[in-house]
């Protein structure tokens, strides 16, 4: 519903000023909505739609890199190419490109903002997005992500990516002591102990 709107007429351009600062105003923006494919509460879910389209259409003037959103290239630009720094840590004076970033590092470093507590397990997290993965991998069956070679069902798109790999012949991690190649580092490491005899 939206407040009746007092407003003003300036003298010089003849146009309307809002004069009323508390409003309530009926804007799809302002309400959190659930996207059904990843679980993320989003003020804007038609723009957060095209993250899960793949559709890029953002091309990022310094690099190769192409992004769904135009507020996600700017910063970007920001960030990676200006270097700019968005907050600073009065305690430490360390620089961050990124919101998240600082608060992440006020969180774990200095003990500073909002932890995430999980209702079931009681178990307390430093971001949402952490606490969201938490419950999807430990107290949910819901298995969302489906693969598309085998119909392997997974909790988190991280998994399904993770899984991904079996079906590649891409084997990127190189083992340092013979000419053997692996799909994860994981393999790769495990591995590697056999040559020192480690079972």
């Amino acid at each position: 519903t939206t407040a009746p709107l007092t407003t003003q007429q300036d003298d010089v351009s003849g146009t309307q000023q809002v004069q009323e600062s508390t409003l309530h105003l009926d804007w799809p923006y302002f309400t959190k909505r659930l996207c059904n494919i990843c679980g993320q509460m989003v003020t804007n879910l038609k723009r957060h739609m095209l993250s899960h389209t793949k559709k890029a259409m953002y091309a990022c003037p310094h690099c190769t890199t192409t992004l769904t959103d135009g507020s996600n290239l700017v910063r970007h630009i920001k960030s990676v190419h200006k270097k700019m720094t968005v907050k600073t840590c009065e305690i430490c004076k360390k620089g961050f490109t990124y919101q998240v970033t600082y608060n992440q590092h006020m969180l774990s470093t200095h003990g500073i903002g909002e932890k995430f507590e999980c209702k079931i397990c009681l178990k307390q997290f430093n971001g949402k997005s952490k606490l969201r993965d938490h419950i999807n991998r430990i107290h949910s069956s819901l298995r969302k992500y489906e693969c598309t070679f085998c119909s392997k069902q997974f909790k988190t798109s991280r998994d399904l990516r993770h899984h991904g790999r079996v079906h590649s012949e891409n084997r990127p991690y190189a083992c340092s002591l013979c000419p053997k190649r692996f799909k994860s580092s994981f393999a790769r490491n495990t591995h590697q102990h056999t040559h020192s005899g480690v079972r």
